[in-house]
């Protein structure tokens, strides 16, 4: 089956994994900063939108950085519009413990299909670089680098790969796309033979001024100044510090020439699909709010970040 979009999740849907599985490996997912279960869906009785018998991670950011939650979950959303490769996820919450959270779905490990290995960029750059390669930050972490490592492996259109990837990061103002948040999907082809592909892109909390408050967001008047301010994690060149996403977008288009990608990219981010997502969103209730302010802030930021990025669309021929 693989990825692909799922139904759209409904308003009274919000799902209870109280009752099931945590998977036996890897009961509390071992990556990143905030707590995580995985966790194996039961075989019947889900909505729609879910697959039985599939691996999910439930994320349970806390604190200030709870609304990942909605950062998480407008990423897939648009990325549905877009028609960017991210793994579906869903407002989730565990009515025993308490916990509240998003469901992303495994994006391997499909029923019926063979089961390809998931390789972070990081186990890429490091074998590389060796000890010049610091696996804390993530750095060296350079565009040239990424597309060598990529062609080498002979993953095919890898060039459109990242230009969409660096758009859609871009518009949704994305600081942590290091080496470890994105990677290749390995399946084997024979022997010792491997066929390689991109990994969607997954773990998008960081993003959509998700450590804002309602109020810090309502002083915020000059909103290219706001954007001027975020950056990717990937350089151009050196590696040592990410590039404005703009900056970044600009300086690979013109250099690597990905053809039709962000024509495509701007015909279907449309004003129509950010208030579809921003809507819905405001529909469900959660103990973490999604306030009409907020609403209202992400549609001006969602909107101006794509018409500073409509030029590209000159050079995308």
């Amino acid at each position: 089956m693989g990825i692909e979009h799922r139904p759209r999740q409904g308003f009274s849907e919000i799902v209870d994994v109280a009752t099931w599985e945590i998977d036996p490996d890897y009961p509390y997912y071992p990556e990143g900063k905030q707590p995580k279960k995985l966790l194996v869906s039961p075989a019947g009785g889900l909505p729609p939108f879910l697959l039985p018998n599939h691996k999910y991670l439930f994320k349970m950011p806390t604190g200030w950085q709870e609304r990942q939650i909605w950062s998480e979950l407008i990423a897939y959303e648009l990325s549905r519009a877009t028609d960017v490769s991210v793994p579906p996820c869903f407002l989730a919450h565990d009515s025993s413990e308490g916990d509240f959270g998003v469901l992303v779905e495994f994006f391997y490990g499909y029923h019926g299909e063979p089961s390809p290995r998931f390789i972070p960029g990081s186990d890429f750059l490091h074998a590389w670089k060796s000890s010049n390669y610091d696996r804390r930050r993530g750095r060296p972490h350079a565009v040239r680098e990424n597309l060598t490592i990529v062609r080498s492996l002979g993953v095919p259109n890898y060039k459109e790969w990242w230009a969409g990837a660096f758009l859609f990061d871009a518009i949704i103002g994305n600081s942590d796309r290091h080496p470890d948040n994105w990677g290749l999907l390995a399946s084997a082809a024979g022997g010792n033979s491997y066929n390689y592909s991109m990994a969607p892109l997954f773990d998008n909390g960081s993003s959509l001024s998700y450590g804002e408050t309602d109020e810090k967001l309502s002083g915020y008047k000059d909103l290219d100044a706001y954007i001027r301010r975020g950056r990717h994690h990937c350089a151009l060149d050196d590696g040592t510090k990410g590039e404005r996403h703009g900056d970044l977008c600009v300086s690979f288009f013109e250099n690597y020439k990905p053809a039709g990608v962000a024509e495509d990219f701007m015909i279907r981010f449309t004003d129509n699909a950010i208030d579809d997502v921003l809507g819905w969103c405001r529909n469900f209730e959660s103990p973490v709010e999604f306030s009409a302010m907020r609403a209202d802030f992400l549609r001006a930021l969602l909107i101006r970040r794509r018409e500073l990025l409509t030029p590209l669309c000159a050079n995308d021929a």
